[in-house]
């Protein structure tokens, strides 16, 4: 049992190693296409907003109480 735990802990470690690695390896290949930094640069600025408008409606709500 202590082999075989083992084992599956040093395979689950190496494993998430590997797509960690994996994973910044794409978005660095992401991150380099103009087009696509582009989309998400705008993606990020329209979820920003709308948090932003929802904290300042919330904060008018709580003052107003």
């Amino acid at each position: 049992r202590l082999i075989k735990a083992h084992v599956a802990t040093a395979s689950a470690t190496t494993i998430s190693g590997a797509t960690e690695r994996i994973a910044e390896e794409m978005a660095r290949e992401l991150l380099r296409d103009k087009s696509f930094r582009a989309e998400l640069q705008a993606l990020v600025r329209k979820h920003f907003s709308s948090t932003m408008q929802s904290l300042a409606k919330n904060g008018r709500r709580s003052r107003g109480r």
